[in-house]
């Protein structure tokens, strides 16, 4: 069995500038703090990331924010983190970042078009706004609909409660969120673990992410805290 168990500087060892990286959480829940603090120190830049939303200032994808590491963030809600506002309107260009705004339904299926191997999926949301710019319409039984194209990424930092040596990832409560759709889209999937455990231990009834998506584990996660 390949040994996935590493450090966490290890496994974001191979993450290089311009990489495009999925981050699993909802306003932090769920996101694998451990990795995201591996990943600044180590100081990559110009990182496009996906995820729900840009954490709060110190907490979550928002310490990436901070560092300046965010060249790209597509994500759908970013009103908890106020400096991406202040990233996106600076008139330093190497500090600015670019936001692109997806509707949360329409994103969590755009990874997960992305994970299946679809080409794209039709939805409602956003026709005749903003979001329809630039995208292709059809209209299905007298209704309008966008053409939303699928996502994937270089890698993608997921965190699970509970793991085996051999990747098959448990989550727990709101936790799970994002995590197992963006674990499917990645060529690359890191784990920050609460725990990990031997194969055989865990309920495979209760196994939601297969160890077959997973390239690397990390040990050491917190247990989540408001």
């Amino acid at each position: 069995m390949k040994q996935k168990i590493m450090t966490a500087e290890e496994a974001v060892a191979r993450v290089e500038d311009g990489a495009t990286i999925m981050v699993g959480g909802f306003m932090a829940t769920g996101t694998p703090e451990i990795l995201i603090d591996a990943l600044v120190a180590k100081g990559s830049r110009n990182l496009t990331i996906i995820c729900n939303d840009a954490g709060v200032p110190g907490r979550g994808t928002g310490k990436l924010v901070s560092s300046g590491q965010v060249g790209t963030l597509i994500a759908s809600h970013v009103g908890l983190n106020p400096e991406v506002a202040q990233r996106m309107n600076t008139d330093v260009p190497e500090d600015r970042l670019e936001c692109i705004l997806v509707p949360q339904g329409t994103l969590a299926e755009r990874i997960r078009a992305g994970g299946t191997g679809l080409g794209g999926f039709l939805t409602p949301t956003g026709v005749g706004t903003i979001v329809a710019e630039g995208k292709q319409t059809l209209t299905v039984d007298g209704r309008e609909y966008l053409l939303e194209k699928p996502l994937k990424a270089d890698f993608a930092f997921i965190r699970c409660s509970e793991i085996d040596e051999a990747g098959n990832a448990i989550y727990y409560k709101a936790t799970r969120n994002f995590n197992p759709l963006m674990a499917m889209a990645a060529d690359y999937v890191i784990a920050g673990a609460c725990r990990v455990v031997k194969v055989g231990e865990m309920d495979p009834d209760h196994v939601v992410t297969s160890g077959i998506f997973v390239d690397a584990i990390v040990e050491g996660e917190k247990p989540w805290e408001m």
